[in-house]
């Protein structure tokens, strides 16, 4: 039985892991993503700004946006996958952690019904004896 309790803790363990790099790499995507999002206004109020700014700035800035507005949608898809997987690999963990309250509940009553019956045992032996 330890065994098999040393196995659910180590899934357990390994399962919290998991879900914690899910996370982690979910933060890291909403980050870049908000990155994008200031980068895009940035470039916006330049060109919101009164003073003209020259054609090829215009173009550059117009071409940046765009790219900027490329990658947003690609990030965005990302966070969505990366949120479903972070849900999942704590789906998991949820799993893991409600079988390893099981194995300690099967060897407390392991250990409960063992001590009993050591004291029955004890109980027994004395009337024999005493008796």
């Amino acid at each position: 039985m330890q065994k098999r309790d040393r196995k659910i803790r180590r899934i357990a363990a390994v399962q919290a892991r998991l879900h914690r790099i899910a996370e982690w790499q979910l933060m890291e995507c909403q980050a870049r993503e908000n990155q994008l999002e200031e980068k895009q206004r940035l470039i916006l109020e330049g060109f919101n700004d009164e003073s003209k700014l020259p054609d090829l700035a215009v173009q550059t800035a117009s071409q940046s946006l765009r790219a900027a507005s490329i990658e947003q949608g690609v990030v965005a898809k990302t966070r969505e996958r990366l949120a479903a997987h972070a849900r999942d690999e704590g789906r998991k963990l949820k799993h893991a952690l409600k079988m390893v309250k099981s194995a300690v509940g099967r060897t407390v009553r392991a250990d409960e019904k063992r001590v009993l019956e050591d004291e029955v045992d004890k109980a027994v032996r004395r009337s024999i004896e005493g008796g």
